[in-house]
C-alpha cells in the first residue's frame, strides 16, 4: 500500500509540473485591464510614426480564427500587449524578483526604451546552434539541472539570451544567462560543470523593444529591424554584431513579455 501510494505521490507531482492549471499564479495578470490602455501606455515608451501595426488584443485562451486554447491553459496564442513589468518584478511571496535594471522612456525620442543593465555576476550556459531545440535545452539540461537546482538558487528575471553575428547579420553563436540573486552576487556557489560558468558583466546600456508574444514570432524578429531603425533616427550607436533577448515570463501562461535589444556602442560606465 505504501508503495502504490508513493507511486501516486511522483505521478501527481510529474503531472503538476507539467501543467500548473489555469489559476497558475502568473495567469494572474487576467484581472488587469491591458485592453483599455493605449499603445504608448502599455508599451511604456512613445512609438514612431508608421511603426505600428494593427493589431487586435486577443481574449486569453481565443488565437487567430477562433482557435481555443487546450487544457484551459489560459495563454494568449496570438500577438497582445506585453505584460508590463509592474505586474513582473514583484511576486507577493518572494518579494522582487528582477535585478535593478535602471528603465527610462528614452524621452524625445521614438521607438525604443533605454536600459542601463548594472555590474553583475551572471549564471551563463552556451546554446547548441545546431539544436532545434537549443535554447530550451541550455536553460534546462545546463543552468536549471547543473547549477540553479543543485544549489537551490531562486528564480530571478530575466532571462537573458545573448546572440553574436557575422557581417551577413546571422546568428553564429549564442548563449543563456541568468543574474544571480542578491544573497549570491558576493560569492556565488561554484558550478561543477562545465557547460554552467559564472561570469561577472560589465555596466551595460541597452536599447529595447518589448513584445507580446513568442520568441519564434516572425514578428518578434521584426522588433529587431525597428528597434535599429529607431534607434539610428535618434542618432545613437549600437553594436552590429550582437543582439539580445530578454524574456520575462513563463513561456505559455499568461500574458508574455519578451524584449529585442541591441547594445549602445559607445557607453561607458
Amino acid at each position: 500500500m505504501f508503495k502504490l501510494l508513493a507511486v501516486l505521490a511522483l505521478v501527481s507531482a510529474s503531472v503538476a509540473h507539467r501543467y500548473k492549471g489555469g489559476h497558475y499564479r502568473q495567469t494572474k495578470n487576467a484581472t488587469y485591464d491591458y485592453q483599455s490602455l493605449t499603445w504608448d501606455e502599455a508599451h511604456e515608451y512613445e512609438e514612431c510614426d508608421g511603426f505600428v501595426d494593427s493589431y487586435d488584443e486577443q481574449d486569453e485562451g481565443v488565437g487567430k480564427d477562433g482557435a481555443e486554447a487546450l487544457n484551459d491553459m489560459h495563454h494568449f496564442m496570438s500577438r497582445h500587449h506585453p505584460k508590463r513589468m509592474e505586474d513582473i518584478c514583484i511576486d507577493v511571496e518572494a518579494g522582487p524578483v528582477c535585478p535593478d535594471f535602471h528603465r527610462d522612456n528614452s524621452a524625445g525620442h521614438c521607438g525604443f526604451e533605454t536600459v542601463i543593465i548594472p555590474k553583475g555576476k551572471w549564471m551563463v550556459a552556451d546554446i547548441d546552434m545546431a539544436d532545434e531545440m537549443g535554447v530550451r535545452n541550455a536553460y534546462k539540461g545546463k543552468i536549471f539541472y547543473k547549477y540553479r537546482g543543485p544549489h537551490k538558487i531562486r528564480f530571478v528575471y530575466p532571462a537573458m539570451v545573448k546572440w553574436q553575428l557575422n557581417k551577413n547579420g546571422e546568428r553564429v553563436k549564442g548563449e543563456i544567462a541568468m543574474y544571480l540573486p542578491a544573497e549570491h552576487q558576493s560569492n556565488p556557489p561554484k558550478s561543477e560543470y562545465n557547460e554552467v560558468r559564472i561570469e561577472e558583466w560589465d555596466e551595460t546600456k541597452v536599447y529595447l523593444r518589448p513584445y507580446g508574444g513568442y520568441r519564434d514570432d516572425a514578428e518578434f524578429k521584426q522588433q529587431f529591424t525597428l528597434l535599429r531603425k529607431a534607434v539610428g533616427m535618434a542618432g545613437l550607436s549600437y553594436k552590429d554584431n550582437e543582439e539580445w533577448e530578454a524574456g520575462y515570463t513563463y513561456l505559455r501562461y499568461g500574458r508574455q513579455r519578451i524584449e529585442a535589444m541591441v547594445l549602445d556602442s559607445s557607453y561607458k560606465a
